[in-house]
């Protein structure tokens, strides 16, 4: 068990990154009072003493603050630790795959999601990413594969795909037409 004090820094912290992530929009600059609420979760992380520091938790909460500060390449080791900790955890595995489909190295965040996929195979929303990712590829037949997939374990994924930009490629494909509008 970790020192009361130590716990409260960590809420704290995952506090930050929640309000900071509120004003976010995908892919759009991130507006100044976001910057100010993570970077102070990130100050906040920095008091945070060893062993705790190093626990996948407190990895994870400080990738997803960096991801949110659009600071991708800083985020990338401590999501790819906290995924090599942790394999199972669907949060490092979609991590990596955003920063790297951000740092304009899609093949590799298709690569990793797949390694995510072998973790944790039942979790939708890693086949519906990889999907997004492969849609962009041009992979369609594979992109339609585990888009099926993810519909498959939660139907609410269907719904996503009409305002999912990355789908723009193949919307017009009949395979794409038919997993998202046929009912199951």
């Amino acid at each position: 068990m970790y020192p009361v004090c130590q716990q409260h820094l960590l809420r704290q912290a995952a506090g930050f990154l929640e309000l900071g992530e509120l004003l976010l929009e995908p892919d759009q600059p991130v507006p100044p009072a976001s910057v100010t609420v993570l970077e102070h979760a990130l100050q906040t992380l920095e008091n945070i003493e060893p062993p705790l520091r190093h626990e996948p938790e407190t990895m994870l909460l400080e990738a997803e603050t960096l991801r949110a500060l659009g600071q991708f390449e800083a985020a990338l080791p401590l999501f790819r630790r906290t995924a090599a900790a942790v394999p199972k955890r669907t949060e490092p595995w979609l991590g990596i795959g955003w920063c790297l489909k951000r740092l304009d190295r899609l093949d590799e965040a298709i690569e990793q999601i797949r390694i995510g996929i072998q973790a944790s195979p039942r979790q939708p929303i890693l086949h519906y990413n990889l999907s997004c990712y492969l849609s962009l590829a041009g992979e369609v037949p594979t992109a339609i594969e585990h888009l099926t997939k993810a519909i498959a374990l939660d139907r609410r994924y269907r719904d996503l795909t009409q305002v999912e930009p990355d789908f723009d490629p193949i919307r017009s494909d009949p395979r794409f037409v038919a997993v998202t509008h046929l009912a199951c």
